[in-house]
């Protein structure tokens, strides 16, 4: 048996004040499941969008992003690839570890594979084009 993990789950949340708290007083994760999908700047206080995910990821305290709730079916107005584009674009301007497995592969936490596109080329807008933006956007 490998050594103790601990593991943040997001569930569907807006980005808030209660991830800097849950990173103060709990952190930190060695993995935290955050979702990154169906979004829509109208419902960015109930789910975040992948920039603030990656956010919410940093400031929990994670160590490696497992983006969730996004890639089986879609539910919401953006392209169905566009939540793991935006992820990938946002963990790369902050240099945050990733992993996005195809829906129910395993991976290892300790050497997480690399990053494999497993969803077609389609169009998608970036944050630029698209914000989704919490009102408590400027906390942390």
């Amino acid at each position: 048996m490998g050594p103790e993990r601990r593991v943040f789950f997001s569930g569907d949340s807006g980005f808030g004040p209660h991830f800097s708290e849950i990173g103060r007083r709990l952190g930190p994760f060695d993995l935290s499941l955050m979702e990154v999908g169906a979004y829509d700047s109208a419902w960015a206080d109930l789910h975040m969008g992948p920039e603030q995910a990656v956010k919410a990821h940093q400031l929990v305290g994670g160590e490696l992003l497992l983006p969730i709730h996004w890639a089986t079916f879609n539910l919401a107005l953006h392209p169905w690839t566009e939540p793991g584009e935006r992820v990938l674009a946002q963990t790369d301007l902050t240099n945050s570890r990733i992993v996005l497995p195809r829906p129910g592969e395993r991976f290892d936490c300790e050497q997480p594979p690399g990053i494999e596109r497993s969803w077609p080329d389609l169009p998608w807008r970036p944050a630029s084009e698209a914000p989704v933006v919490s009102s408590t956007a400027q906390i942390g």
